[in-house]
């Protein structure tokens, strides 16, 4: 396991510990991630391998009907170097029960899904912030882990889809890679899952 993955919530841990079991696959370029359950597509930057387990990719056929108390992992790519790299990158599309938390407001708890998401080490850069994406309202955090000698950073979107919070995670050694990755939410369809 990489020095990330031991930082983060034991939720992710174990979800992250099963995906890294599963041999990479070639590179994700101009390949479309459907989740019709979900109702969206997503096409992630190019160039990643796809370290998704193939239950995760089952997954995302009946992940509206998702009821775990831990994160579903609908997507796993990483730029295959060691995250000890500078050129090191990885995205991650997780959900979870928006029921998890009935009492908070849909802000309140995607930006506690945001949180839970970047681990409890990493320190939160800003308030949350709200954006809309493809016509749907997210709410967008900002983390940084310190590993002498790099930081790692971290931005993560969550929106609410159909009962379940959905979380697109981008982490990067290079806070240029993050914004880089970033454009690929714009790729995000949700009218044609």
């Amino acid at each position: 396991m990489t020095s990330l993955f031991k930082t983060v919530a034991p939720s992710l841990l174990a979800i992250t510990w099963v995906s890294c079991q599963t041999a990479a696959t070639s590179p994700s370029d101009n390949k479309v991630v459907a989740v019709p359950d979900l109702g969206f597509r997503y096409t992630p930057p190019p160039g990643m391998m796809d370290k998704t387990s193939a239950s995760s990719q089952e997954a995302r056929s009946h992940a509206a009907a998702y009821t775990g108390k831990r994160f579903g992992l609908l997507l796993d790519l990483s730029s295959d170097e060691d995250d000890a790299s500078a050129a090191w990158h990885q995205v991650w599309i997780f959900n979870l029960p928006r029921a998890t938390w009935p009492a908070l407001s849909d802000a309140a708890a995607t930006a506690k899904m945001n949180s839970l998401a970047a681990g409890a080490k990493a320190t939160a850069i800003g308030p949350p912030q709200s954006a809309v994406i493809s016509g749907r309202n997210f709410v967008a955090s900002e983390f940084e882990l310190n590993e002498p000698p790099l930081v790692k950073h971290a931005k993560i979107f969550t929106t609410n889809c159909k009962g379940q919070l959905v979380a697109f995670v981008f982490v990067s050694n290079s806070a240029a890679k993050i914004s880089a990755m970033e454009e690929s939410l714009k790729t995000l369809d949700f009218s044609k899952p």
